[in-house]
């Protein structure tokens, strides 16, 4: 097994298919005491992120990078991981834990991770107990669902209180999320090399599409429910906080399992609230959904290709 030299950040990548598990993973490292100082924790977007307020120390310019008190830091990603890994390369950054989108290769993002100064350590990918099996089954996402899991190096298992009897077949390390030793796991976990990776390319890759609702008023809890309740099987991940005549609620939707968290603290601000709704294929069906939940104006729908 070889190590990384002294000179080079090594990086940790957190994988797995969309609503596996994997900003519950890293809300768990950030809020860690075990997470050493001068670790840098890089994310697609804050919106999903539960940083404890009193740990956010203060915050660069543009809102990439934040400051914790514990001495590690945590970064946006957006669009441009290059430039991402730039800025870290000027800070005093000792290890990178880096979140990859949902419905991205982790080989693919591997092998950006050979950028001078930096080395790839392991590949870690969550997997969803509750829906790997249908998941893996689907004509359109199921390879992509298949090959995140053989380009693992270690997997963690989420969600198995939905599935107890769920195995994992592979021959990849796993261990619960639920482990007592996860967090300790995940960041020491080391890979000897990444040569199998070339084996597991996808040749073509399933079509994905990121509709943002930017809320603008309130509406009622009744039209959010139907909204969830209506939407097509081909949307994937639902996200996002919602301001209702009865509160404002965090939403969360994967498959068909839906779930609204009335937020009585850490409330949002107005500009984040709304809902990304990825999905594949066309986006027709969405706007058909949003416009029968009564409440949601068709023409409130942006649209932007996810990554």
């Amino acid at each position: 097994m070889t190590y990384p030299s002294p000179t080079q950040i090594p990086v940790t990548l957190i994988a797995g298919y969309l609503g596996a598990g994997k900003t519950t993973l890293v809300n768990k490292l950030l809020n860690s005491k075990k997470l050493p100082a001068n670790t840098a924790v890089l994310v697609n977007d804050f919106g999903d992120i539960n940083i404890d307020e009193s740990l956010i120390r203060g915050a660069s310019n543009d809102g990439t990078v934040i400051g914790l008190s514990n001495g590690c830091i945590c970064c946006s990603i957006s669009n441009d991981l290059s430039k991402a890994l730039d800025e870290l390369h000027g800070l005093e950054v000792e290890h990178v834990i880096m979140e990859t989108s949902g419905v991205a290769e982790p080989a693919r993002v591997w092998q950006h991770c050979h950028y001078p100064g930096f080395t790839p350590m392991a590949c870690v990918v969550l997997i969803d107990a509750s829906s790997y099996a249908a998941r893996c089954q689907d004509k359109y996402v199921g390879s992509l669902v298949r090959a995140q899991a053989a380009q693992a190096h270690l997997h963690v298992v989420s969600k198995a209180d939905l599935n107890p009897g769920f195995e994992l077949h592979h021959l990849t390390p796993q261990l619960s999320s639920q482990d007592p030793d996860l967090i300790d796991t995940v960041l020491r976990w080391q890979h000897a090399d990444d040569a199998t990776f070339n084996d597991h390319f996808l040749t073509t890759q399933p079509s994905f599409r990121a509709h943002t609702w930017h809320q603008e008023e309130t509406i009622a809890r009744t039209s959010l429910e139907t909204l969830l309740n209506n939407l097509s099987e081909s949307v994937q991940r639902v996200k996002g906080w919602v301001d209702t005549f009865e509160g404002i609620y965090i939403v969360s939707k994967v498959g068909s399992r839906a779930a609204m968290i009335e937020l009585r603290e850490n409330q949002p601000p107005t500009a984040m609230l709304g809902l990304v709704i990825i999905t594949y294929g066309d986006a027709g069906s969405i706007l058909e959904s949003i416009e029968h939940a009564g409440a949601f104006a068709s023409g409130q729908i942006t649209m932007t290709l996810s990554s």
